[in-house]
């Protein structure tokens, strides 16, 4: 059944899912917040690039992880 559920084949109840939580010493917690369209605002910004601006918006992604720190000794003139 476990594995059902890990392959997404099957859909634990809520009941079931708090066993399963509790037994693996964990507690859910659920509380109520108002929704936030935000992936999905960015999700259809994203589908309006074009291939050659997604590719560009990568590589700047791509630099600014591998970018290095500057230390205040750099900023001196």
């Amino acid at each position: 059944m476990i594995s059902a559920y890990e392959r997404d084949r099957r859909q634990p109840t809520i009941p079931t899912l708090m066993r399963l939580l509790k037994a693996a010493g964990f507690d859910l917690s659920m509380r109520l917040v108002p929704s936030d369209p935000h992936d999905e605002v960015l999700i259809r910004l994203d589908s309006r690039r074009s291939p050659r601006e997604r590719r560009r918006r990568d590589q700047q992604i791509e630099a600014w992880r591998n970018a290095e720190p500057v230390g205040a000794s750099d900023l001196s003139l």
